[in-house]
């Protein structure tokens, strides 16, 4: 409906604004769960098949790095 900006005949009509809803999000941002070092180093025993060398190159990978967002270092 519109409305008068004042009470005066031959006043200027003015139309009303709704505010519109803000549109929901179904799915908010879900973080997949973390995963521990350990957790990390088996999956990368079973990919290599239990070779210690290939388990290093795994882990110690710029890939791995970049998806991790850290860089992993073995000592020992």
């Amino acid at each position: 409906m519109t409305k008068t900006a004042t009470r005066k005949p031959g006043s200027v009509q003015r139309q009303g604004r709704r505010v519109m809803p803000t549109p929901r999000r179904a799915s908010q941002r879900k973080m997949p769960p973390a995963l521990t070092v350990g957790e990390l180093i088996a999956a990368a025993y079973d990919t290599a098949g239990g070779e210690e060398v290939e388990v290093l190159k795994l882990v110690t990978s710029p890939q791995m790095s970049r998806v991790l967002g850290r860089r992993i270092v073995l000592v020992g």
